[in-house]
């Protein structure tokens, strides 16, 4: 079954890379907040990283040399990965991204728009993807854009990235087998989209968990050079 149609644009986007205020000032207080904080080479911690009640996940502050084995068409080069689901409620399940190179976060139920900066002293510079893994297809499909983040003299710059947490319905096309693709399209429209719209990242793997029986998944791919705190702010949509 294909449908061809217009892709219509419906990701939020409320606040512009560049400013240099605090997106508190236009969306409210945060529904959770992530520091991401980058250690020099070496670090050995004591202890383990998975009290889910913690607001830290500790990245390489170069992830040069942080490889991993290919992941269908990704392959995984000075980069860590933050792997995330959803769930009830907001957890860090794993808080440590320097040993093995991954961390994971669960991700509360509800959409947001994700706002991030680069904070602490200046100096420094990170890119930041979204990615959909479809693990029956052994294809990544990269979500949104690539986001460039530093930190230079003055306020820190924040950037809106809420595009890297929705699937176009064009990816979701490809990524659907034939077979299955009228009742998963059946289900997001069940579940408030329209057709052509971009789905939440975590309503399309739900719908493919309750349709097709699929368990995908959804990470970050973090290259970082030099920032020593990058904070993630989730705000309700």
């Amino acid at each position: 079954m294909a449908i061809v149609l217009a892709l219509a644009v419906s990701v939020p986007m409320f606040v512009t890379s560049g400013i240099g205020g605090s997106p508190n000032k236009s969306l409210g207080p945060p529904a959770f907040v992530l520091n991401l904080i980058g250690k020099k080479m070496g670090w050995s911690p004591n202890g383990d990283f998975d009290n889910p009640d913690r607001h830290t996940i500790f990245v390489p502050e170069d992830t040069t040399g942080y490889n991993q084995a290919p992941y269908g068409n990704l392959t995984v080069e000075n980069s860590v990965l933050i792997w995330m689901t959803s769930g009830s409620e907001f957890a860090v399940i794993d808080g440590n991204a320097c040993d093995e190179g991954n961390a994971s976060l669960q991700v509360g139920p509800d959409r947001y728009i994700v706002c991030v900066a680069v904070k602490g002293k200046p100096g420094g510079s990170s890119t930041l993807k979204g990615w959909y893994y479809d693990d029956e297809g052994y294809t990544c499909y990269q979500l949104g854009t690539t986001k460039s983040l530093s930190r230079n003299k003055g306020q820190p710059v924040w950037v809106d990235v809420t595009d890297i947490f929705y699937i176009s319905w064009q990816q979701i096309l490809a990524a659907t087998p034939d077979i299955m693709e009228a009742d998963v399209i059946a289900w997001l429209l069940a579940h408030g989209y329209s057709v052509g719209d971009n789905v939440w990242i975590f309503d399309f793997l739900k719908a493919l968990e309750e349709v097709m029986g699929d368990t995908d998944y959804y990470f970050w791919q973090l290259a970082n050079s030099g920032c020593k705190l990058i904070q993630v702010r989730f705000y309700p949509a």
